[in-house]
């Protein structure tokens, strides 16, 4: 099941009686409140500030070697292929 949050303004209250007609019968589910700052949608709720750490974090990770990492994955492949004749 795909699912995708969307935020809409409803400027009809024929189209909100629509759309809890929609919610009674569990084909969407409102959300009365959205933070509209947070990154993650949908999902675990992530603050800026948590998002800024996650950030700086994994910028001071190492980062891997693109020529490299080809390479291993080369070589991984052609173990695949001798495993799977």
């Amino acid at each position: 099941m795909h699912m995708q949050t969307l935020t809409v303004q409803i400027t009809d209250n024929n189209a909100l009686k629509a759309l809890h007609a929609l919610e009674e019968r569990q084909f969407i589910r409102i959300i009365d409140e959205l933070d509209i700052n947070s990154p993650s949608l949908p999902g675990k709720v992530m603050t800026i500030k948590i998002f800024k750490i996650w950030v700086n974090e994994t910028e001071n990770k190492p980062s891997v070697n693109l020529k490299k990492a080809k390479a291993k994955w080369v070589g991984k492949r052609k173990q695949l292929k001798t495993l799977t004749e």
